[in-house]
């Protein structure tokens, strides 16, 4: 596993490197870092070169929070991830992004489909944010400015995970709670602000010419899974696993069959 990294937009951009094979970029959630993907890319490594950047913001790309960028938004983030496709030279690549994570893949689809072989959304949507979910995000920031980044996200991820998970094995949530990466509250706010202004992208999942995959969660309240079915008919190859007694976060609920979805996706696009 190297740590690497390179400078994007007069910052530096950090990521992981590991294994060998047909490239794939798993790109991390809000309030995560590249380390949610720890044991996806344990299974991944021996076939695929895996790189797990943190996007800029977050860990070890962390923002000098004198010196956030104005144009900071989901496209940014897009934008940052094509600039490590450059960076290392990768002809073309599987994108996967979790949650937020998966609005920056929809934005590289959008924007850089030349770089892509494939890509997915685990536990996340093409469509953009409801009313109902600005107010909410609208209220985050307000938490975040009164009672800063970590209080917010010990407050609110436990929310992130199924029912069935937090009644059987609550040790997951505390141990996700006691290892959350630390951020600024200048970082949470811009990407409140970034995903409550991005666009419906479902247009893109309709005209992609590439393999789509998604992954979601039975009890996922955040990304529900009666609003993201029907995205899934959208493009001409979409692959679809639905994961039962699972909330947002398939990769610690249920790492054995989510990173066997991953990596039975990537077999199929990569034969």
């Amino acid at each position: 596993m190297a740590n690497l990294s390179f400078e994007f937009d007069n910052r530096q951009m950090c990521y992981q490197k590991t294994g060998t094979g047909p490239a794939v970029i798993l790109l991390h959630g809000f309030g995560e870092d590249h380390r949610i993907f720890y044991s996806t890319v344990t299974a991944l490594e021996k076939n695929y070169t895996v790189y797990t950047p943190d996007l800029p913001g977050t860990g070890m790309s962390a923002i000098n929070t004198n010196t956030y960028p104005s144009n900071f938004s989901i496209e940014y983030l897009a934008d940052s991830v094509a600039a490590l496709i450059n960076h290392e030279k990768i002809e073309n690549s599987t994108v996967l992004g979790h949650s937020m994570g998966g609005y920056a893949a929809m934005a590289l689809a959008f924007k850089y489909p030349q770089y892509l072989k494939a890509f997915g959304l685990l536990h996340s949507t093409a469509l953009p944010d409801t009313p109902l979910k600005i107010e909410n995000r609208l209220r985050g920031i307000s938490f975040i400015e009164k009672f800063g980044a970590t209080t917010f996200l010990e407050t609110t991820v436990p929310n992130l995970f199924g029912t069935h998970t937090k009644e059987t094995n609550p040790g997951i949530v505390l141990d996700f709670i006691q290892a959350l990466p630390l951020f600024s509250n200048e970082a949470l706010i811009a990407y409140y602000h970034a995903m409550m202004a991005r666009p419906n992208l479902t247009d893109v999942l309709a005209t992609t010419t590439v393999p789509v995959l998604f992954v979601l969660g039975d009890q996922d309240i955040a990304v529900a899974l009666e609003d993201t079915l029907p995205q899934t008919k959208m493009p001409n190859s979409a692959y679809l696993y639905v994961l039962e007694n699972c909330g947002h976060m398939g990769m610690l609920e249920h790492p054995v069959i989510f990173n066997k979805a991953v990596l039975d996706f990537l077999d199929k696009v990569n034969a």
